[in-house]
C-alpha cells in the first residue's frame, strides 16, 4: 500500500470523527435556524459555506483515510442534504444549488489539504 494512504493510526480515527460529527452539529444548526438568528458577517456566503465544508472534510478525510474520495462525497452530501432541508424546513431559509456547489468546492479543499499532507508525511 502507499505510504501516503495508509490510514491514520485508531486514536487520530476516533478523535477525526468525534471532531466531524461535532462540526456536523454545528453546521447544522446554523444552516437550519431562521436567518435572523444567526451572527451577522461581513464574508460572503459562498466563502462561509466553502470554509465550512473545507473545515468539516478535513476530519472526515482523516477518519476514512487520506486519498479516498468518499470524504468528499460524504462531505458534500452532508452539505446537499442540508440544502434540501432549508428548502422544507420553513425557517425563512432557501436551499440553494449556488451554496451546494460551495459546499462541494469546500470539501474537495479539505480532501485535497489532508491528501497533500498524507504524501508529504509519507517522505
Amino acid at each position: 500500500m502507499n505510504p501516503a494512504l495508509a490510514p491514520y493510526p485508531p486514536a487520530i480515527r476516533r478523535a477525526a470523527l468525534v471532531i466531524a460529527a461535532l462540526l456536523a452539529v454545528l453546521i447544522g444548526y446554523y444552516s437550519l435556524i431562521p436567518p435572523g438568528d444567526a451572527p451577522a458577517s461581513q464574508i460572503s456566503d459562498k466563502i462561509r459555506h466553502f470554509a465550512a465544508y473545507a473545515g468539516l472534510a478535513v476530519p472526515v478525510a482523516m477518519w476514512i483515510g487520506p486519498g479516498r474520495l468518499a470524504a468528499v462525497l460524504v462531505a458534500a452530501a452532508y452539505g446537499a442534504g442540508l440544502e434540501i432541508a432549508q428548502a422544507f424546513a420553513g425557517t425563512g431559509r432557501e436551499g440553494s444549488l449556488a451554496d451546494a456547489l460551495a459546499n462541494t468546492l469546500g470539501a474537495g479543499a479539505g480532501f485535497l489539504l489532508v491528501w497533500f499532507i498524507a504524501r508529504t508525511r509519507a517522505r
